[in-house]
């Protein structure tokens, strides 16, 4: 009989530097063009070795941001996989460009790359590459194949702060990044999110489109600034992300040690990748992941994919015209769930979630 109990879903994000940084931006103006924004961006920069970094108001304004760096008229293409989160693609839709969903590779999130390319057509704008829950993807591979062909790489990153890919952070192997710090990701201020290229000519379209086109009337833009009180949070967390890695890395170091259930694996992680540790992926071994995922849930392990019902984004009513044959997005999405990593967790905490998924067996 295993004694129940209740896993917290997110842990806490404070940092000893929280307090000054806060009162130091109450101190100096703490809108969107205060130094302290300045200060948070480069520090940043500084973070992933970027030569740009944008402080916006939320992960979905850093994918709008990062478009508006990018040429392209409306009804051109942009090429997302269907198993990404909608938070993608609605600002494809805001900007009145048409989402094509690529299937994505066996047991992974990154695109597959024959049906890349045969997504890429005299339209296509742009390719959007989601690694979620922090697992690493070869866009290397993508970076290099859509090159080919002229066309941006946008990575977002709302999951995958410092993931890693060939020894550099994956963010690199693209042409722009894109990330959120809302309160459940792996960095938070709440409310927010950054952009990040190397590309100053895209830096500079980007920053000016998130601030009404720098009010010249010369080009469009809309306000997504990140204010200064936000900025002043991310400034203080962003000292203590790499700490913040390890422990969560320690914490799946220490489940994955105790796991013994062959009705599951870990998602595999891609050569040459390292997870962030944002949260564990296990994959259900030849049956439907949703009975892992309910039974976790039972047991009060909390799990993203029975929180969200992640689904391939062309079942929703929203986005049906756009669908495409996408196998392995559809399996993948029916085959995993998620489990906490968080530094908040004791290792009784750890202890109780594995001994409860070891005791999982499947219904059916």
């Amino acid at each position: 009989m295993i004694e129940h109990r209740t896993i917290a879903d997110l842990g806490s994000h404070d940092s000893p530097d929280d307090v000054n940084e806060l009162t130091r931006a109450l101190a100096s103006g703490f809108s969107g063009t205060s130094g302290i924004v300045a200060e948070y961006e480069a520090a940043i920069a500084s973070l992933y070795g970027v030569e740009h970094a944008i402080a916006v108001s939320s992960g979905a304004a850093a994918v709008a941001a990062a478009l508006s760096g990018i040429d392209h008229d409306p009804g051109d293409e942009i090429i997302v996989s269907p198993a990404c989160p909608i938070c993608t693609v609605l600002p494809i839709l805001a900007f009145g460009l048409k989402p094509i969903f690529c299937d994505v590779a066996p047991d992974g999130f990154g695109l597959d790359q024959q049906d890349l390319v045969r997504c890429i057509t005299a339209r296509t704008r742009a390719v959007i590459e989601v690694p979620m829950w922090g697992y690493p993807i070869r866009s290397d591979e993508t970076a290099a194949l859509v090159a080919k062909h002229g066309i941006p790489l946008i990575q977002d990153l709302a999951h995958a702060h410092l993931t890693r890919l060939n020894g550099d952070w994956i963010g690199r192997h693209g042409s722009i990044a894109c990330f959120s710090s809302h309160d459940c990701k792996f960095m938070s201020t709440g409310e927010g999110g950054f952009v990040t290229t190397d590309d100053s000519l895209r830096a500079e379209r980007i920053r000016s489109y998130t601030r009404f086109g720098n009010l010249t009337g010369e080009s469009v833009g809309v306000n997504l600034k990140l204010g200064g009180l936000l900025a002043a949070l991310g400034l203080a967390r962003s000292r203590h992300l790499l700490a913040h890695r390890e422990r969560r890395l320690r914490n799946r170091a220490r489940l994955l040690a105790l796991l013994n259930n062959h009705a599951f694996r870990e998602l595999p992680v891609v050569t040459g990748g390292e997870v962030n540790g944002y949260a564990l992926l296990l994959q259900s071994a030849g049956h439907d992941g949703r009975d892992l995922v309910r039974y976790q849930q039972a047991h009060g392990i909390p799990s993203d994919v029975g929180k969200y019902d992640n689904k391939p984004l062309f079942l929703l009513p929203l986005l049906t015209a756009y669908e495409r044959p996408c196998p392995n997005a559809t399996r993948l999405l029916r085959s995993l769930t998620t489990v906490p990593l968080h530094p908040d967790l004791s290792d009784d905490d750890i202890d109780y979630i594995a001994k409860v998924l070891n005791g999982y067996a499947p219904t059916r």
